[in-house]
């Protein structure tokens, strides 16, 4: 991980300079002492960060493959018929899909809590972010954690883990830079969203500006991600340890740290059954927000896109990609055709699931919205625990 990141995104493809590492897991893991996550890690607190995952069409996957099925120049009606199966099963999925599938649940902190003896306390970020797709939702997320984090009153060597899913990882991404408190940037930060004046945003501010580079606060955080995207670079300034868990099938395969490419579109049949991992983590990359015509949303986000993208190389484009009309496109399939998985920051641990035998929907929970919502339930919590703290134990 780099210090002095200063919000710099990351690249495409990722490559870790450690070589990540492949597990198969069992939903019934060996037998582990949970409560080391508190005596031996010092852990105070478990934050669990929600992600993006909301309406008939998350990530905007639909409007983005239609999109592109309209421009183009070849196959263009066999990708219309792809998305028009797409938005059937994705309608159908977020409408019926309940609890803990894509979603953290009161019964999930709970059952983290008994796994853990009852310390660290396990609780649901609150006040939650909105959940949009967008730089500047993000941008709103590290901000309230700032102001969680600030609130704790931290004794030396206390921890908080920062349990987060999907675009939620994103948001603790942005929090390190934040936390690394670089002056010029974190005011280029700022500036970019308009120093709004909500009353969290004037907090995180104020916490910012009187506090040293790196913030103090820093020191006391743990990051865990599940299903993020590969988007901002992460600032080891600005946070103790980060460690991504990654769905990824091709479990027998220690060399392998990218995923099969999205673009041309994966069939429906592989989306829905997951045949290569999380779909919606590989697709949901730089180029895949979405952002409501709010008054001055727009604009900011622009402005806020200008500064996060800043250092992102343009991809070279191949045959297929220089065929699409639109620069943006162009670019967001010739990042897609990398098949990127890793993250350049952090421990990546790629994992494959060995079916527990519960189904939504009348497929495997493992793949329940494309890969994506296996990481939230409470089913494998207990794996995914035992695997975290494997890692700390090597890291620590």
């Amino acid at each position: 991980m780099p210090q002095n990141n200063r919000f710099r995104h990351q690249a495409y493809p990722a490559a870790p300079e450690i070589a990540p590492i492949r597990r198969l897991l069992s939903v019934d893991p060996e037998a582990t002492d949970f409560e080391r996550l508190h005596s031996r890690h010092k852990v105070q607190q478990v934050v669990l960060v929600p992600g993006t995952f909301a309406g008939d069409d998350p990530f905007n996957a639909v409007g983005m493959l239609r999109s592109i099925a309209d421009r183009l120049p070849f196959s263009s009606q066999s990708v219309h018929d792809l998305v028009d199966r797409v938005t059937e099963k994705m309608r159908d999925a977020t409408s019926r899909v309940a609890n803990d599938i894509g979603n953290y649940t009161n019964e999930f902190a709970q059952r983290f809590e008994d796994l853990v003896g009852g310390d660290p306390q396990v609780t649901l970020l609150n006040p939650t972010w909105s959940g949009q797709n967008h730089h500047f939702a993000r941008a709103d997320l590290a901000v309230r954690l700032i102001s969680h984090l600030d609130s704790q009153g931290l004794f030396s060597g206390d921890q908080i883990l920062l349990w987060g899913h999907s675009h939620g990882g994103n948001g603790i991404a942005l929090l390190s830079n934040l936390l690394a408190n670089d002056e010029l940037s974190v005011d280029h930060f700022f500036e970019s969203c308009g120093y709004p004046d909500a009353e969290h945003w004037q907090r995180a501010h104020h916490i910012l500006k009187t506090g040293a580079s790196p913030h103090s606060l820093a020191k006391h955080v743990t990051a865990v991600t599940f299903g993020t995207p590969v988007r901002y670079g992460w600032d080891t300034n600005g946070i103790r340890e980060v460690y991504h868990v990654l769905f990824d099938r091709a479990a027998d395969d220690e060399t392998q740290m990218t995923t099969a490419p999205l673009f041309p579109p994966h069939s429906i049949d592989d989306m829905l059954a997951a045949r290569y991992g999380d779909w919606v983590q590989a697709f949901a990359i730089t180029g895949t927000d979405v952002v409501p015509p709010a008054p001055g949303l727009i604009k900011r986000n622009r402005l806020l896109a200008e500064f996060l993208l800043q250092g992102l190389e343009t991809p070279g484009l191949t045959f297929d990609t220089r065929l699409i009309p639109g620069e943006h496109l162009q670019h967001l399939c010739a990042r897609w055709k990398t098949g990127t998985r890793c993250h350049a920051d952090g421990h990546n641990l790629l994992v494959d699931y060995q079916p527990s035998g519960r189904t939504v929907l009348g497929q495997p929970i493992e793949a329940s919205v494309f890969g994506h919502g296996v990481a939230t339930t409470t089913d494998w919590l207990p794996a995914h625990l035992a695997l975290l703290l494997r890692r700390m134990d090597l890291s620590g």
